[in-house]
């Protein structure tokens, strides 16, 4: 609808999809009389659902303005009548979060979107253009007031309380990370380089544009770890890795100078936080031209012990690891046989932990336990693998030799892992492959976990 496009952008909490009694819509028959659509359309029942559908059928009636196919409105026009008509209903649900004070406005609003069926249908049926966008217009007037009662719901995304959330944004009172927003909308990365392909041995810049649900730029971001933007790359075996922050630029892009040193197929996971939402990791792909090298078989490791620069890592699983079971993962320091206990924050942390499936579906980036935990199993925390730990503050020092994180793994099969510690302003990047077994495959809930 050039120069006259309105657009509806909407978060709206996620749901499966409740079928409620099929309804039969109409259609034009060739001489102009409505008749049943072959198509049947589940009811909402949820004031959640109810407006996902409402904004679905305004966006189908915008697509048919544009393209002037002005008889086919009613049949969408119709949904959204029928849908509003339920919208009181549903509100006054004991389960739909939503205040009693705010029933008034939406039964009337509700009953106005609906009463717009007849005009738009009019305006429609006669190939009245001007008409149908000015009625089209009221009605998304009248659907933005509706939609601001959508109850917002916020969960802990390393999956701390199974089933709870909260409405408003607040630090999960078990691990103490941020809630993140429950929704089905998903974010997006844009990787470009200079000259556009990128080849092996050769430097490259590389630009990422973060892009919103709506597909536009994203400029809010929130500074975890003192960082906007953490970038993830690893090779697709899973043999190569490293841990990045590219720079922000004034017109909402970040930026990397980089060279790949070998050819082949690399993942990148970008990490980021929308401000109210929460956090985000986002994978890419990327291929650079050239020769690449053999791939390297993944296998666990036997011991989990390592020397690493001089240093001794050694990493303790408190017993075998289990898909859906909370699991703590402590690293002891040593070097020359005696406890590094005067490890630097590094990025705001004692530690970064980095966990990737072979399949690289699941991806995990947790920080370390506080202090006051360190070197104890601490099970009253949780973590999963697919999410970010943030305990927000900027840790000071470290006062043990042993730093330990928590991560639950939903499926099984082997992981390989990278923890970084800092000391005396070296940055050690420790690698282990590990082993998880199936047991039940919990799965926790996730936006990403298909990443």
């Amino acid at each position: 609808m050039t120069g006259k496009t309105i657009h509806i952008l909407t978060s709206l909490v996620i749901g499966a999809a409740a079928i409620g009694n099929a309804q039969v819509w109409a259609q034009h028959d060739e001489h102009g009389q409505h008749e049943p659509e072959e198509t049947e359309f589940a009811m909402p029942t949820t004031y959640a659902d109810a407006i996902d559908v409402i904004h679905g059928q305004l966006e189908k009636i915008d697509s048919l303005i544009d393209t002037r196919q002005l008889d086919r409105v009613h049949a969408e026009a119709a949904i959204i009548r029928d849908v509003a008509n339920t919208l009181a209903r549903l509100a006054l649900d004991k389960d739909s979060g939503i205040p009693r004070e705010a029933i008034r406005e939406i039964n009337l609003t509700a009953r106005d979107l609906a009463a717009k069926f007849d005009p738009i249908d009019e305006a429609g049926d006669s190939d009245n253009l001007p008409g149908t966008e000015k009625v089209y217009g009221e009605m998304v007037a009248l659907f933005e007031i509706l939609k601001k009662h959508v109850p917002k719901q916020y969960l802990c995304p390393m999956g701390c309380e199974p089933g709870k959330t909260y409405n408003q944004p607040q630090a999960c009172p078990v691990c103490g990370m941020q809630l993140k927003l429950f929704t089905n909308k998903q974010y997006s990365v844009e990787v470009s380089s200079t000259g556009g392909t990128i080849r092996a041995g050769e430097k490259t810049t590389l630009t990422f544009q973060i892009k919103d649900p709506a597909g536009g730029p994203l400029r809010d971001l929130q500074v975890v770890h003192e960082r906007e933007l953490h970038l993830f790359m690893v090779s697709k075996d899973l043999s190569w890795y490293v841990h990045e922050h590219p720079q922000s630029q004034t017109d909402g892009t970040f930026t990397l100078p980089f060279r790949f040193l070998h050819a082949g197929e690399f993942v990148l996971f970008h990490d980021f936080t929308p401000a109210g939402v929460g956090m985000q990791v986002v994978p890419v792909t990327l291929h650079v031209e050239g020769t690449p090298p053999p791939a390297v078989k993944l296998a666990a490791d036997h011991d989990l012990t390592r020397v690493v620069e001089g240093y001794t890592v050694h990493l303790d699983t408190h017993g075998a690891l289990v898909a859906g079971n909370k699991a703590v993962l402590a690293y002891e320091i040593s070097r020359d046989g005696r406890p590094v206990s005067d490890l630097e924050p590094y990025h705001g942390a004692m530690g970064h932990l980095v966990i990737i499936s072979e399949d690289l579906k699941q991806f995990v980036h947790s920080h370390p336990l506080g202090d006051d935990h360190q070197g104890e199993s601490a099970h009253d925390e949780s973590g999963d693998a697919g999410e970010h730990r943030d305990h927000g503050g900027v840790a000071s020092g470290s006062h043990s030799s042993i730093v330990s994180f928590q991560a639950q793994f939903p499926t099984g099969g082997v992981y390989k892992s990278w923890v970084q510690f800092k000391h005396r302003g070296r940055v050690l990047t420790v690698p282990f492959v590990i082993q998880v077994g199936a047991g039940s495959d919990h799965h926790v809930d996730t936006d990403h976990d298909h990443h």
